[in-house]
């Protein structure tokens, strides 16, 4: 079964983001990194996207999600 291009996007960030989440988490339980560590990491994912949202407005939902994703990795 072939998915549309926007399905296949769709896939790709997911696996993007559940990977990250999994490094994150993986290095924090081997010590590499602190709880504060990955807060400012979150963090500065969340600043990059305000940067990035400024230069391209007609994504703006998108961008929405994804702060909404990352807040969401802040609360935990």
């Amino acid at each position: 079964m072939h998915q549309t291009p926007a399905g296949e996007v769709a896939a790709g960030h997911l696996v993007s983001s559940s990977t990250m989440a999994a490094l994150l988490r993986c290095l924090l339980h081997k010590r590499v990194l602190t709880p504060a560590d990955i807060r400012e990491i979150y963090e500065t994912a969340l600043l990059l996207l305000e940067q990035q949202q400024a230069g391209t407005p007609e994504h703006a939902a998108a961008f929405i999600a994804a702060r909404a994703a990352i807040e969401d990795g802040l609360a935990r």
